[in-house]
């Protein structure tokens, strides 16, 4: 095994052989490693929070109560602008249709119309 190989298997908390033991022994990059790892291992075992009993379950029905308590109010105190009500798009699409109507008979009216009643041609 090359100190690469040695390096990874350190890094991932995979066990070592009985012969990469005892290079990671005599090399210092590989014992230097080693010894950081055990460290760090150590370290983070005594930092673990203990989380206390049914600790999950209290966070939750907070948090249900809270949406139960504001999500109502904050609806009624935010309510959907009229700008993004169905209704308001039904309404303004309805009246974009009316005036292209009106747009199409107006043209109509004024150029096509005068064109065939002289006589002219388009």
């Amino acid at each position: 095994m090359t100190c690469t190989e040695i390096q990874q298997k350190l890094t991932h908390g995979e066990a070592l052989d009985e012969s990469e033991r005892t290079h990671a022994l005599a090399c210092a990059e590989c014992g230097a490693l080693a010894s950081s790892c055990v460290l760090l291992d150590a370290t983070l075992a005594a930092l673990e929070p203990e989380v206390p009993e049914a600790f999950a379950d209290r966070v939750m029905a907070s948090i249900a109560r809270e949406v139960g308590q504001h999500g109502r109010a904050h609806e009624r105190a935010n309510p959907t602008p009229w700008y993004e009500r169905r209704s308001a798009g039904l309404l303004l699409s309805s009246a974009a249709a009316l005036v292209a109507l009106v747009n199409v008979a107006r043209f109509i009216a004024v150029v096509l119309l005068p064109v065939r009643s002289f006589g002219g041609a388009p």
